[in-house]
């Protein structure tokens, strides 16, 4: 067990110091349980000294006090993963945000800090991903595997544009798209799901 100390909450930081116990690794998360509302979940970025740790909340901090309860989970932030989570909204802390229901209870899970894969086992690309858009296979051909950006204001179609790509990879090519978003994509991401679900792509 552990107390939080500080919080700046502008970008959410938290020092949090542990009573004669190990402090936790980096990259461990902590769970820290309000007086009221949802425990927050938290990751440790730093180790200050032999008794603090600097970490940072991953979930909205209003209202939390200082020396409220922390605990070390053990581990690093676990997700759920596999053929379960596909077509599902989640957060990075592995919550359902679809309002669908839960994830059975031996869904597998893998912690979102891993090693990355071996050079050797990485492969370039160079084959072609068709899209079936003219202007993008035409102008601005994307390889598979490779990696493209969009810039664009409000209102100029970019949500379609990802949403026809992601029917051009299922219908051409049979793979599955993950949408990853943060701050104002993450309400995006939602809408594309509606989007989806309404027209059957998903």
């Amino acid at each position: 067990m552990a107390r939080t100390q500080a919080i700046d909450g502008r970008v959410a930081v938290l020092d949090v110091a542990f009573d004669g116990t190990a402090l936790p690794p980096i990259d461990e998360a902590l769970v820290i349980t309000p007086d009221k509302g949802a425990p927050i979940i938290a990751e440790v970025q730093s180790h200050l000294d032999e008794a603090t740790v600097r970490a940072i909340a991953l979930q909205s901090t209003a209202g939390l006090r200082r020396g409220v309860v922390a605990r070390a989970t053990g581990g690093p932030l676990e997700v759920p993963v596999g053929g379960a989570v596909l077509g599902r909204l989640l957060d990075l802390t592995g919550a359902i945000g679809d309002k669908g229901k839960p994830f059975a209870a031996d869904v597998s899970r893998r912690p979102i800090h891993r090693s990355p894969p071996p050079l050797a086992a990485q492969s370039g690309a160079t084959e072609l991903f068709s899209t079936g858009i003219k202007v993008i296979d035409l102008l601005t051909p994307l390889a598979q595997g490779g990696k493209a950006a969009m810039f664009g204001g409000a209102g100029v179609g970019k949500t379609v544009l990802v949403v026809e790509l992601i029917h051009a990879m299922v219908e051409r090519y049979k793979g599955i798209s993950v949408f990853a978003g943060v701050g104002e994509r993450s309400r995006e991401g939602h809408e594309m799901l509606l989007d989806m679900r309404n027209s059957s792509v998903l």
